[in-house]
């Protein structure tokens, strides 16, 4: 009997004592004092749009005691939210040490696409606006012309996300034209040409023409023969000497 119970003895003993572990930590980490801040901006293109001086004058104005008050006095999620209202923002986690050290992890979202359209603004990879930063420009596909707020979610954007995800087209193209007809041109970073797609329609299949172009035709006649390539038409590509 006494070895069926031994078991669940020992189970209950450690879940009492992972209990008061628990407790007691917490109950001193409640008795500490803020000693500083320590931000860390998690930042995978090194954008720069969020700086650690910006999130501590932030915190500083809105909690102007925070630095040698109780760190139980500091509502984590309230501050959380308050961070996360930065546009550049993505998702905010704030927690404080043993040491009372009160951490700060910011993870910024990504842009992907640059549209020059009224004061201008980004769209990052979840399909949300960023305003421009006055720290930093981001290196990424930029979009001018006649751009229609109604298009841009279903003719636009998935034109971007085809180019941003592709390796070779990426690295290629540069920039994207809507003209008053909305018919697309782009623009390579190489060669200076002015690639006319016209619809958005199987530009998914004008690109594998395109394609076809760059590695059976410009591998052999260069980069500079032509000033214009124009894809519009299903079965044939044209294409305009300089």
């Amino acid at each position: 009997m006494l070895n069926k119970i031994k078991p669940i003895l020992i189970t209950l003993a450690l879940l009492a004592y992972i209990i008061f572990t628990f407790a007691f930590v917490n109950k001193k980490s409640d008795a500490l004092l803020v000693t500083g801040i320590n931000i860390d901006i998690i930042d995978s293109l090194n954008t720069h749009f969020i700086s650690d001086s910006d999130i501590r004058n932030l915190i500083l104005k809105n909690h102007p005691d925070i630095i040698g008050n109780y760190t139980a006095s500091i509502n984590k999620e309230n501050l959380e939210r308050l961070i996360n209202k930065i546009p550049s923002a993505k998702n905010t986690e704030v927690y404080t040490s043993l040491k009372g050290c009160l951490h700060v992890e910011i993870e910024q979202r990504k842009p992907i696409v640059r549209l020059l359209k009224g004061k201008g603004f980004y769209i990052d990879e979840e399909g949300g606006r960023m305003p421009l930063s006055s720290n930093y420009t981001s290196r990424v596909l930029v979009v001018s012309g006649h751009i229609k707020d109604k298009t841009i979610e279903t003719d636009l954007m998935p034109l971007v996300n085809f180019i941003t995800k592709d390796e070779f087209w990426s690295s290629q193209i540069n920039q994207i034209y809507v003209d008053s007809n909305d018919e697309y041109i782009l623009i390579p970073r190489v060669g200076g040409q002015k690639i006319e797609m016209g619809k958005i329609d199987n530009f998914e299949r004008k690109f594998d023409k395109l394609y076809a172009l760059y590695k059976n035709g410009f591998s052999t006649e260069g980069w500079n023969k032509y000033k214009k390539i124009n894809l519009k038409y299903e079965n044939q590509v044209v294409c305009t000497k300089r």
